[in-house]
């Protein structure tokens, strides 16, 4: 959105009494011979002059032109914007919130030569994950003596989301794969799979008898179960996990949490297969569960963009193990930047899923 503002630029009452002033001492000076008045008659007359010769642009617009919606941490991106000026482009600048930026535009004119136009091209910071307000807020004109500055057009920031980056990450097979020629599908109850030799053990009612007749030997069923296994992947959002090596004191290492975010991502991104859904969450106790699957996996990317950490000490180990345990998940990713400390953690859940650690480099 954008918002334009005009109007000329022009001589306050004041400096018209300058004006005066300095016109007056001139003639005075010359018919009284006084080379002293006249100098600094010059010198009042200087000023109005300065700003009739700096006068500004009557009007200005701008508008995006291309903004992108979403981008990955760490790639380059840009926001152009088209700006339109009636009268003198020249010293015009385009000035981001809390002087966080200035970009000056260059105009070139078009067939009235009273107006021009240009592109502007603003760089747009990804090294933060999250919702960034990114470009100026206001088009100015600054004569280079700094005697006159004016806002020509103001902007509302344009909020561009900056998702985790992600990278290769191993693929974890579910807790119940087996190599014994099911092709990932789990013993169950539900689908009849194939037909093996009876073992002992094995339920008489799962016995074949048809073909047990027919080879002679005592064949039972091999059920399946069709439903896919669930993965949780937790990513520690406790700041005490990241704390600076070496630190006295705690000391939160801004860098280590969102190398941690960019790992559950990949993580989440890599292991939602046709094999095994992904639930993500955070070890917060008010986080949401995310269902990942290979359709919503950018939507899991967008909800990441917007997780930070949170208080000291509040992970909580009993959510994470409910949530496994609601889902009857077989294995659980515990994204970490901590050390010895999650070994309590890993010792909880361990009794209900197998779990793995990640700690980011």
């Amino acid at each position: 959105m954008t918002t334009a503002a005009g109007g000329r630029t022009e001589i306050g009452f004041g400096l018209r009494v300058v004006a005066a002033l300095g016109l007056a001492g001139v003639v005075v000076g010359v018919l009284l011979r006084w080379p002293e008045l006249i100098g600094v008659s010059f010198g009042l007359l200087a000023m109005p002059l300065t700003l009739l010769v700096v006068r500004g642009p009557v009007r200005a617009e701008w508008w995006d032109v291309s903004a992108p919606v979403r981008v990955t941490r760490g790639d380059p991106a840009e926001l152009v914007i088209g700006v339109a000026v009636t009268g003198s482009g020249r010293w015009v600048s385009a000035v981001a919130p809390d002087s966080g930026g200035r970009a000056w535009v260059t105009s070139s004119s078009s067939s009235s030569s009273s107006s021009s136009s240009s592109l502007l091209t603003w760089p747009i910071d990804t090294t933060r994950r999250g919702l960034v307000p990114v470009g100026p807020e206001r088009l100015e004109f600054a004569d280079p003596f700094g005697l006159v500055r004016r806002t020509l057009a103001t902007r509302t920031s344009t909020d561009v989301l900056v998702v985790p980056r992600v990278s290769p990450a191993p693929v974890l097979r579910p807790a119940s794969f087996r190599d014994d020629g099911m092709n990932g599908e789990r013993p169950g109850s539900e689908q009849f799979h194939s037909l093996r030799e009876y073992v002992v053990g094995d339920p008489l009612k799962m016995v074949h008898w048809r073909s047990s007749a027919r080879t002679g030997t005592l064949m039972v069923r091999r059920m399946v179960d069709t439903t896919v296994p669930w993965l949780v992947i937790a990513l520690d959002v406790d700041p005490l996990s990241y704390n600076r090596p070496g630190a006295l004191f705690f000391d939160f290492d801004p860098a280590a949490f969102e190398a941690a975010v960019d790992a559950a991502a990949s993580w989440a991104w890599a292991n939602c297969t046709t094999d095994q859904r992904v639930l993500l969450t955070t070890t917060a106790l008010d986080s949401p569960t995310v269902e990942v699957t290979l359709r919503s996996r950018e939507s899991a990317l967008d909800w990441l963009a917007l997780v930070e950490a949170g208080e000291p000490g509040c992970s909580h180990a009993g959510r994470i193990a409910a949530v496994a345990r609601k889902r009857a998940a077989g294995r659980i990713v515990l994204v970490t930047g901590a050390a010895a400390e999650t070994v309590g953690l890993v010792a909880q859940w361990s009794r209900l899923a197998q779990v793995t650690v990640v700690r980011p480099e």
